[in-house]
């Protein structure tokens, strides 16, 4: 339906200030102008102008800013979306940074330059109160944001183009650090410094399935069959706003899927829970475990990243092995099972990635109902 016109179908005439020519329409109660130079180029303007509201389309907002244009997208377009609440807050971290430093800026006429001054500041002295240099990661992360709100805006043709799609990132961006691996005698001392420990079958679990940490604290009883010997991930543990929830939006489509668990890990899980039923009936009325998680805290609530992050650590610092992250498991499951032979098809299946070559995201399907591959951690830490 086209949009409406007001009384007056528009008109043509010149600044008495700046000399110069402006075209002006009313829709829906609200003026639009367009400047040209001479008075010929403002009427065919208008012709434009009267033509594209009759068709229906929309005239742009020469006032539009990025920052008003970033709230529209977050209030239509991504709270419309069935996104996970980190890619949310991720939007929402890029959208504020963006809104502090560009946000005054008309969106006809930002430019890549723009956007890459910007960066260059953000790479250097950093942003907000505690200010730190930007890294690359970040910086890529900002730019991704700005290019899904401006690739909005373009499909309802209230931009000329997505500058976003062309913005280089600085040099001076500080890389991200790269990922480590355990080696497989590096494993074998974790294993064995953190054999009796409550969450001993959490980070073996981790290690020999490669779940991230928000999967691995987020799975439930409900999801593992200690009969079969399958873990499956459904859900993630993940902190939203300052509070700890579980939700069954995964990172990926691939995200979901289901796990030959090893033999040893196996026995963990069964002795583990035989160990969570004491805890609760020692605990009594305090235990509180709603979503039955297999993994909890010692009164049965789901457990702080942080305080995994900060548990893991005096692990590895204990065993000698020096400042581990707990999702570096995930990373050393993928680096044994690769040198240990493992097709690498295989290897992202068991870490549910989409992959990174068109033939795995595209061709290759899933035969079996659960992945393999996983129990050949439990023969490699074995050996």
């Amino acid at each position: 339906m086209a949009r409406r016109r007001g009384n007056n179908e528009g008109s043509v005439y010149q600044e008495k200030s700046t000399g110069r020519w402006v075209a002006a329409v009313s829709i829906d109660g609200k003026r639009r102008r367009a400047i040209a130079p001479t008075e010929a180029a403002a009427k065919r303007r208008l012709r434009e102008m009267i033509s594209q509201v009759d068709s229906g389309l929309p005239i742009a907002d020469g006032s539009l800013t990025v920052a008003r244009l970033l709230d529209d997208w977050m209030s239509t377009a991504v709270a419309g979306k069935d996104l996970s609440p980190r890619t949310v807050d991720l939007h929402r971290w890029a959208v504020g940074i963006l809104t502090e430093t560009i946000g005054k800026k008309r969106i006809k006429t930002l430019r890549p330059e723009d956007v890459e001054t910007t960066f260059t500041r953000l790479a250097t002295e950093g942003h907000g109160n505690r200010p730190r240099p930007m890294s690359r990661a970040s910086l890529i992360k900002i730019r991704s944001t700005l290019g899904q709100a401006l690739t909005w805006a373009e499909r309802r043709q209230l931009v000329p183009r997505n500058v976003a799609r062309v913005v280089e990132l600085p040099s001076a961006a500080r890389a991200t650090e790269m990922g480590r691996a355990l080696t497989v005698t590096q494993a074998k001392v974790l294993l064995s410094a953190i054999e009796g420990h409550r969450l001993e079958a959490l980070f073996t679990l981790m290690l020999m399935l490669g779940l991230r940490p928000g999967e691995a604290t987020g799975l439930s009883w409900a999801n593992v069959d200690l009969d079969q010997g399958v873990v499956h991930v459904r859900q993630s543990l993940k902190l939203h706003s300052g509070h700890l929830e579980v939700t069954e939006k995964l990172k990926t489509s691939r995200s979901r899927r289901s796990l030959d668990a090893p033999p040893q890990l196996n026995d963990l899980l069964r002795g583990h829970r035989t160990r969570q039923v004491a805890d609760r009936l020692e605990v009594g009325s305090a235990w509180s475990n709603a979503d039955d998680l297999v993994f909890t805290n010692a009164l049965g609530g789901p457990i702080d990243p942080a305080n995994l992050r900060r548990t893991f650590r005096k692990m590895t610092e204990g065993a000698n092995l020096g400042h581990w992250h707990p999702h570096e498991l995930r990373h050393s499951t993928a680096s044994i099972l690769s040198a240990s032979g493992v097709p690498l098809e295989e290897v992202a299946d068991v870490l549910g990635h989409d992959g990174t070559r068109m033939t795995s995201l595209v061709y290759r399907h899933a035969v079996t109902p659960t992945v393999e591959a996983g129990t050949r951690m439990g023969e490699i830490l074995s050996d």
